[in-house]
């Protein structure tokens, strides 16, 4: 028989007598294949009750072998398509990467956020430029600092708060802001959208949060554990602990991002969000799964549901990174060919390479190559043969040509028109 959630058998168990599901819960918990962690998530049971007596544990069934191999094979080949692109591709894709997943992760707990307002600080910060924007700044310099240096050792409590308040600087309303020491001090409950039912009750006060959060911060540091599996429990242990008021959600995912970036790859960390939402009833269907103490704190279900999602999210990497290589490709061969012959070919062809990587792996304008950065690149490559003037001056040709237009006149931007070359 193919291997049900305990609180399935549970519900078999009323109909057939033959089914024990204490005697099935405790040969998967001693399983030579069972993880049992330190872990006492808060669960909530058909009645309402609340437990915290049974800890979280994972077998590393055949599915989940599998899920690993894959979402690591994948990996595999999105390092080797990004191997062959140009470096403006790759810088702008992974802005375009690094602005979605912010925004869908916004989008997730329904705060507002719009890609022109995060690709511009996205840029700025990239460019080294002064960040006009003050909101989401903060949030952006950290999601950069975790594919820069991913990083994910946490040692202290106060270490979980810091990181939230970098995330979420200027986000929470004031009413939501932590009221204990370092975490809320009072209750919360978790519910359907329509409100209509309680889901989950997390830890009523700070006191109990804290005790879950260092036996969760014991668990990140435990090397006994694979890291893709940890990763994935850690996101749930998080949310189930529900430290704050607000942003819990945005928190979770960041953790989940950190971990996939230091040890899979950028890519695959900065597609999570989009794949949560395209999967967004399955991933909420695991949570209020996983939150059932009829599962007897089972997560198995839950770490193959959340293993899909992100090898779904790689998925869509690899088929974008794959179109757009070969778009780029096409549009290189016609401006080759309609520019081989020309007395500045070798800076024309040099430009308009750069202007195309920039339309098309970036999601919005905002991330575009600027006129003075694209200068300075072509002229720290090579001073003698792109002279800062000549590339401003073929610039401007290229512009009455109608091959590239004005998009922006502070700092000044053009984009290529790819339909005339």
């Amino acid at each position: 028989m193919a291997r049900k959630p305990l609180s399935i058998l549970m519900y078999m168990s009323s109909k057939e007598s033959n089914i024990d599901v204490e005697e099935i819960y405790q040969e998967y918990l001693q399983s030579e294949t069972s993880i049992v962690t330190n872990l006492y998530p808060f669960l909530t049971d058909r009645m309402g009750n609340q437990h915290s007596d049974r800890p979280i544990f994972y077998s590393n069934t055949v599915q989940i072998s599998l899920l690993t191999s894959k979402i690591f094979e994948n990996s595999r080949k999105i390092r080797t398509i990004n191997n062959y692109l140009p470096k403006i591709a790759k810088d702008s894709f992974i802005s375009s990467l690094l602005t979605d997943e912010i925004k869908y992760s916004n989008d997730i707990e329904e705060v507002t956020t719009y890609r022109r307002d995060l690709g511009t600080i996205v840029a700025a910060l990239n460019e080294g430029t002064k960040v006009k924007q003050q909101r989401l700044l903060s949030t952006v310099q950290k999601y950069l600092g975790a594919i820069k240096y991913p990083q994910i050792k946490i040692s202290k409590l106060s270490e979980i708060r810091n990181i939230y308040d970098q995330l979420t600087e200027g986000e929470i309303e004031n009413t939501k802001l932590p009221d204990g020491k370092l975490f809320r001090n009072g209750a919360v409950m978790i519910g359907t959208i329509d409100g209509s039912k309680v889901v989950h009750r997390p830890p009523i006060n700070e006191t109990l949060i804290e005790k879950k959060l260092l036996d969760l911060i014991m668990f990140m540091n435990n090397d006994d554990i694979p890291t893709l599996e940890k990763a994935v429990i850690t996101h749930f242990m998080f949310e189930n602990i529900h430290p704050f008021y607000d942003g819990n959600g945005r928190m979770g995912r960041y953790l989940l991002t950190q971990y996939l970036s230091k040890k899979n790859d950028p890519y695959t960390a900065l597609s999570i969000s989009g794949s949560i939402i395209s999967h967004e009833a399955k991933y909420y269907r695991s949570f209020d799964n996983a939150d059932k103490y009829e599962n007897y704190s089972e997560l198995t279900f839950f770490v193959q549901d959340i293993l899909n999602i992100v090898a779904d999210g790689q998925t869509f990497v690899i088929n974008k990174l794959s179109e757009l290589k070969s778009i780029l490709e096409e549009n290189m061969t016609k401006i080759k060919d309609k520019f081989s012959d020309h007395q500045n070919a070798e800076i024309i062809i040099e430009i308009l390479s750069l202007f195309v990587q920039s339309k098309l792996f970036n999601v919005d304008r905002s991330l575009g190559i600027k006129d003075t950065q694209m200068i300075n690149t072509l002229y720290d490559y090579n001073k003698k043969v792109f002279k800062k003037k000549s590339v401003k001056q073929i610039i401007r040709q290229l512009e009455t040509d109608g091959i590239l237009k004005l998009v922006n006149g502070n700092p000044i931007q053009h984009e290529i028109v790819l339909e005339n070359i």
